[in-house]
C-alpha cells in the first residue's frame, strides 16, 4: 500500500486541468523530439549505471577534487561518444543533470571551440580543423579570460608576435596577470585551444586575434614545450569541470594558425584587415546565447524539486492554536504558493524568451554571412541584457526554492547542493552581469536619438506614448496588452530619464561621458533590467497566444499573468510606481488578482513539474522524485553515505575518529 507521501503526490497529480505531455511537447519541440530526448537520457543514464534512483548518487559521496574531475570525465566522455555515434546534440550544451555543459571537462569543445572555428577560420583552415574537431580526434577549448582580465577584452595581455624570419607567431604571457585562467578543459582535458592574444607585427599592436594552439601531445598528452598547464582547484560548484590555467613562454606556432576568415597576415608581415573583423566577438555572443536558451532548465529544476516536496511535506497549521495538531501540506500556505509558482512562471518566461532570442541571433548570423552588420548592435545589446537577467533570476530562484524546502533543502541530497552553485556560476561567466546590463543600457540610450528602431526597441520610437501615459482606473490586469503597457511605460520612462540625466551632467555640470555614466549607473542598470524584462514578457505573451491546446494555453496564460504582476508587486518593482502611473487602488487590485491566480494554479502544480520531463536521475534529489516518496528515499540514501557504511563495518563506531580524537577526551589524556 502506498505510504502517505506517495498518496499525497498521486492526489495532487490527479487534479491537473491539462495533460502535462501536451505541454512537454511544446517545451521541447514536438512529440518526436520529446521521445528522442527521453531515449538519449535513458541511454546515458544506463551507460553511467545511474538508473537506479534508490542508490545514493555518486555526486554525494565522491567529493574530493580528483574524484569530482573523474566523475566529470566519465559522463563527459559518455555524452561525447553519444554525439559521435548518433549525431545527437542534446548534450552539446547541457549535462545529464541539465547543468550547463561547461560543467564537463569537454564542455567548451561544443560550447565555444567548434562554434569559434566555424566563425573565425578561413575556408582552408576550416577544411582542415573542423573534421578533426567533429570526429573527436582533437578536443578543444576557448582560451580568453586571464588572471587579471575578464570582461574587458581589450585589456588582455597575452601577445602573439610575428617573427618574419621563421614565419611564426611567438605566443607569450608577459606578466603573471596575463596567465590564461578559467577556461574549461584547459587544465588536463583539452588537446587544442583557440587562444585570444594581441597580434603584434614590427612592434605595432593590432589588438585581439584568435590563434589555434596545440596544448598537448596527441600521443601521450604531455604539455607542449613552452606551455605550463594545470587545474585551478576547487570552486564553489562545477567541480566536475576542468577549469585550468596556461602560461605561455615564447611558444612558437606557424603563421597559418592565426584564424584568418576575416583578418590576415601575409608571409612578409603585411596585415590585411577584413571587411568583417567583428566575428571574434560573435563567439562570445554565441556562448551567451547558449546560456540564455538553456539556463532556465536549472530554475525549472529548482521549482520542480521544491513544489513536489511542498506537496508531500506536512507541517504546521494556519490557526496558530496550540490545541490544533492537524498538519497540512506546506503547498497549502499562500506564501509558499506565491514563492514557488512565481519561480515556475519565471522558468516558462525564460524558456519562451530564449526561443525568441535564438531566432534573432540566427537572423544576425545570416546577415553577417552577406556582410550585413545591422543586427549586431541590437542583438548584442539584447544578449547582454538577457544573459544578465536570465542567469540572475535563475540563481536567485534556485536559492529561494532551496529555502522553501526548509531544513531538508540544506541537505546535499536535496539536489540544491549542486543546483544552486552551478546556477550561480553563470552570473559571472562570459560577462559579469552588471557589466552586461551597462552594455544594454548604452544601446538603449542611443536608441532615443535614432530614427530607426529594432523590433526589440520599437516602443522607444515614440517614448512619450508610454512614458507619459496614464493607466486606466478600471484596467484589466489579466489582459496581456495592459501588462505590456505597464512594462513599456516603466522602460520608456527610465530611458528618457537616463538620457536626460546623462545630457545634463555633461552639458550643465561639465562631467565627461565616463563620469556622467558612472554617476547615473544605478538608473542605467534599472533601465537595462526593465527593458530586458519587457522583452521577456512580450515573448511569453506572444508564445502563449500561439498555443492551440485550450487547456495548456489557459494554464500558461495564468503563469504569464503571474510573471507580469509579481514583477510589478515584487522586490524589483519600485520603478513601476515612481511617477504615480500605477496608483494605490491599482496595487490593491493587482494583489487580489495575484491571489486568484495562485488559487487557480494550485491544482496544476505537480502537472507543471511533470511537463518539464526531468528524470529522477537527472534531478538527483531525494526531495524531488516524481513518486513523492521523500522520507523513505532520504533514509535509504543516508544509510548509503560512505561514513555510515564504514562505521557499520566497525560495529557502529567510526573507529579512527574514536581512537584518535574522542577516546583521549574521555580518558582525560588530551
Amino acid at each position: 500500500m502506498p505510504n502517505r507521501q506517495i498518496q499525497l503526490m498521486q492526489n495532487a497529480r490527479s487534479q491537473a486541468s491539462f495533460h502535462s505531455q501536451e505541454l512537454t511537447n511544446i517545451i521541447y519541440g514536438g512529440a518526436t523530439a520529446v521521445q528522442s530526448r527521453r531515449e538519449e537520457f535513458s541511454r546515458i543514464e544506463k551507460v553511467l549505471g545511474r538508473s537506479d534512483t534508490r542508490k545514493l548518487p555518486e555526486i554525494y559521496w565522491e567529493s574530493g577534487r580528483t574524484e569530482q574531475y573523474v566523475d566529470g570525465l566519465q559522463w563527459g566522455a559518455a555524452t561525447f561518444r553519444e554525439r559521435l555515434k548518433r549525431g545527437n546534440s542534446l548534450f552539446d550544451y547541457v549535462s545529464p543533470h541539465l547543468w550547463m555543459n561547461n560543467a564537463s571537462p569537454f564542455g567548451l569543445h561544443f560550447l565555444m571551440f567548434t562554434p569559434a572555428l566555424k566563425l573565425l577560420a578561413s575556408p582552408e583552415q576550416l577544411e582542415y580543423w573542423l573534421p578533426l574537431a567533429e570526429s573527436g580526434r582533437i578536443i578543444g577549448t576557448y582560451c580568453q579570460t586571464e588572471l587579471g582580465h575578464g570582461t574587458f577584452v581589450r585589456g588582455l595581455e597575452t601577445t602573439a608576435t610575428f617573427d618574419e624570419t621563421t614565419d611564426e607567431f611567438v605566443v607569450h604571457s608577459p606578466t603573471t596577470s596575463s596567465t590564461k585562467f578559467w577556461p574549461g578543459g584547459l587544465g588536463y582535458s583539452a588537446s587544442h585551444a583557440i587562444v585570444m592574444a594581441r597580434l603584434v607585427i614590427k612592434s605595432k599592436d593590432y589588438g585581439m586575434h584568435p590563434f589555434m594552439v596545440q596544448l598537448r601531445s596527441l600521443e601521450d598528452y604531455t604539455p607542449t614545450p613552452g606551455i605550463e598547464l594545470g587545474d585551478i582547484g576547487l570552486k564553489l560548484g562545477h567541480n566536475t569541470a576542468d577549469n585550468g590555467y596556461a602560461v605561455f613562454t615564447h611558444l612558437r606556432i606557424p603563421r597559418t594558425q592565426l584564424l584568418m576568415r576575416s583578418n590576415q597576415v601575409l608571409r612578409d608581415g603585411t596585415y590585411i584587415r577584413g571587411p568583417n573583423d567583428k566575428l571574434a566577438y560573435s563567439t562570445m555572443l554565441f556562448a551567451r546565447k547558449v546560456f540564455i536558451v538553456h539556463i532556465y532548465l536549472q530554475l525549472a529544476q529548482a521549482a520542480t524539486i521544491a513544489i513536489r516536496y511542498s506537496v508531500v511535506r506536512e507541517q504546521g497549521n494556519v490557526a496558530f492554536n496550540v490545541a490544533e495538531n492537524t498538519e497540512m501540506p506546506i503547498i497549502a500556505f499562500k506564501l509558499q504558493q506565491y514563492r514557488l509558482f512565481t519561480l515556475m512562471a519565471r522558468a516558462f518566461a525564460l524558456h519562451f524568451a530564449g526561443v525568441h532570442v535564438s531566432a534573432l541571433y540566427e537572423g544576425m548570423l545570416e546577415g553577417q554571412k552577406s556582410g550585413d552588420e545591422n543586427e549586431l548592435a541590437p542583438v548584442h545589446a539584447l544578449l547582454a541584457g538577457m544573459k544578465a537577467y536570465s542567469t540572475q533570476v535563475t540563481a536567485d530562484g534556485a536559492e529561494d526554492a532551496r529555502k522553501c524546502c526548509g531544513g531538508h533543502g540544506y541537505l546535499a541530497m536535496s539536489g540544491f547542493g549542486q543546483l544552486v552553485p552551478t546556477a550561480t556560476a553563470i552570473a559571472t561567466l562570459e560577462g559579469e552581469n552588471f557589466v552586461m546590463y551597462q552594455q544594454t543600457a548604452r544601446f538603449l540610450v542611443k536608441c532615443l536619438a535614432r530614427p530607426e528602431q529594432h523590433c526589440t526597441t520599437e516602443y522607444l520610437r515614440s517614448p512619450g506614448k508610454f512614458a507619459f501615459s496614464t493607466l486606466a482606473p478600471d484596467a484589466d490586469f489579466l489582459h496581456a496588452n495592459v501588462q505590456l503597457e505597464m512594462f513599456r511605460h516603466r522602460s520608456a520612462r527610465l530611458a528618457v530619464k537616463c538620457a536626460e540625466a546623462l545630457s545634463t551632467s555633461q552639458k550643465r555640470d561639465g562631467l565627461s561621458s565616463a563620469q556622467a555614466w558612472n554617476k547615473h549607473m544605478l538608473s542605467l542598470i534599472a533601465l537595462a533590467r526593465a527593458h530586458t524584462e519587457t522583452f521577456v514578457l512580450a515573448a511569453f505573451v506572444d508564445a502563449v497566444q500561439g498555443i492551440k491546446d485550450d487547456a495548456v494555453r489557459a494554464v500558461l496564460q495564468r503563469l504569464c499573468s503571474l510573471f507580469a504582476l509579481s514583477s510589478i508587486d515584487g522586490p524589483n518593482g519600485a520603478e513601476f510606481f515612481a511617477d504615480g502611473y500605477i496608483a494605490a487602488s491599482h496595487l490593491k487590485h493587482i494583489r487580489a488578482t495575484i491571489e486568484d491566480l495562485l488559487q487557480a494554479l494550485l491544482p496544476d502544480a505537480v502537472a507543471l513539474t511533470d511537463a518539464w520531463d526531468f528524470t529522477d536521475t537527472c534531478l538527483a534529489s531525494a526531495l524531488g522524485c516524481a513518486d513523492g516518496d521523500v522520507y523513505e528515499r532520504i533514509m535509504e540514501w543516508t544509510r548509503q553515505v560512505p561514513l555510515n557504511v564504514e562505521a557499520r563495518k566497525m560495529g557502529g563506531v567510526f573507529r579512527p575518529g574514536f581512537e584518535e580524537h574522542i577516546k583521549p577526551i574521555l580518558r582525560g589524556k588530551l
